[in-house]
């Protein structure tokens, strides 16, 4: 059965499927021909997959990340970032980055946070002096950091699989999030630096700061509504995206007047869009959970690493380095619905932190979309850049090593991750 599914879903890749498709197709032909099982049982699984009360949150703040953005707050989120550091050696392209680390707190996705404020920021930067292929890497490696600072999609698909809390997830990834933001700000300065580009214009004045921050305050307090009542438990993690919606409606009709009722259309296609991708995606991978658990895959991967080694931590970089790899190969949310029901309760019963663990599964998830082939991240950053592969690829290689020190700090230094919010939810 698992030979049938395996093989199917390598040739349907190699011939080009889509890989949602490939994976259902693959998996019905592996219940048909592999097992006495009836058909149906694949379109039960499906269906079965995607009734998911905490995984409504996706859509959710897809639809949120929509709103928001057509609301133009990210406009607004950039010029407070502007009055903040633009003054200093490579200020626009930390600017950049610290935009998209805010606008990451409102849209918990990498693909809508590099639209949003990489498409206001190229122009500039080019302008600025920095190359086409360093921006293409700035872009992608800063837009990353939605699946990583709450709220995150990568996250709610991990504790829907999973059934671990999401509220502490969200919490977990935000220091490692402002890591990898502050290291790639280090990265503009250096490179800015080296290249005699970029230079300080004018002085930090704390009267432009006050007025950007007073035009901003709406949007910059977005994330503090949305993980704010997670944390405090006056809503879930699901509820605070329908918060979220309320809130980038009513700033966009009443408070900045930046919507019109026209535009409902477009962001709703959209949202929507989006959201049948991702439920069609959980409900599909679902056959694979089905199928996984019938032959008791779980149990040989288990004992077959438990062989390897029994080191709690040696076990916990065979999981990432598959994943790293098969990230390369395929859509990460796919992969994390085809690989996290197998290996999650592995490292449960070898005693590993399910937060620390989750938060390191959600970032691993990131560099597969910063590499080819698949690159999901690199190639929206190189068609915004207008960048070719060969240059772009260049400087994201730093961005990746960027990327794997912080997943190598939380694996020697857990507290990264469950300090805050063993602080804010307890442990």
């Amino acid at each position: 059965m698992i030979q049938i599914a395996v093989i199917s879903l390598l040739i349907l890749l190699i011939i080009g499927m889509p890989v949602c498709f490939a994976i259902g197709l693959s998996g019905l032909l592996a219940i048909m021909f592999g097992s006495d099982v009836p058909a149906f049982m694949a379109v039960q699984q499906a269906v079965r997959g995607m009734n998911s009360f905490s995984l409504m949150a996706g859509p959710l703040f897809i639809l949120a990340g929509e709103i928001l953005g057509a609301a133009k707050l990210s406009e607004k989120i950039l010029n407070f970032c502007r009055a903040c550091i633009s003054q200093l050696r490579g200020g626009l392209g930390m600017v950049s980055v610290l935009a998209n680390m805010i606008f990451a707190g409102i849209s918990g996705s990498g693909a809508a946070t590099m639209s949003a404020v990489g498409s206001l920021t190229v122009p500039e930067l080019k302008k600025a002096g920095y190359k086409r292929s360093f921006i293409s890497a700035l872009i992608a490696g800063s837009g990353s950091l939605g699946p990583i600072i709450p709220p995150s999609t990568n996250m709610i698909v991990f504790a829907s699989l999973t059934g671990f809390s999401v509220g502490k997830l969200f919490v977990g990834g935000v220091v490692p999030g402002i890591l990898i933001g502050l290291c790639l700000m280090v990265m503009c300065w250096l490179y800015a630096r080296k290249h005699n580009v970029d230079s300080p214009e004018g002085k930090f004045e704390i009267q432009s700061v006050w007025k950007s921050f007073k035009s901003a305050f709406f949007a910059l307090i977005t994330p503090l509504i949305i993980v704010g009542g997670v944390i405090s438990g006056v809503f879930t993690a699901t509820e605070s995206g329908i918060i979220a919606c309320l809130y980038g409606l009513i700033c966009g009709f009443f408070i900045y007047r930046t919507l019109k009722l026209k535009d409902l259309i477009t962001i709703f296609k959209r949202a929507s869009s989006s959201s049948a991708m991702l439920m069609m995606l959980m409900g599909i991978s679902s056959i694979y959970s089905y199928i996984f658990a019938r032959v008791n895959l779980a149990a040989t991967i288990k004992d077959f690493m438990l062989g390897v080694s029994k080191n709690p931590t040696v076990v916990v970089l065979i999981i990432i380095a598959i994943m790293l790899v098969v990230g390369c190969f395929m859509e990460t949310l796919a992969a994390t619905a085809v690989i996290l029901p197998i290996v999650y309760p592995i490292i449960i019963a070898l005693g590993v932190d399910p937060l620390m663990f989750g938060v390191l599964f959600s970032i691993a998830t990131v560099v597969g979309g910063l590499t080819p082939p698949v690159g999901l991240y690199l190639f929206i950053s190189m068609d915004i850049a207008k960048a070719p592969f060969k240059e772009a690829i260049k400087y994201t290689a730093p961005v990746v090593s960027i990327v794997l020190a912080v997943m190598i700090l939380i694996l020697v230094c857990p507290q990264v991750v469950t300090f805050l919010p063993n602080l804010l939810m307890g442990s």
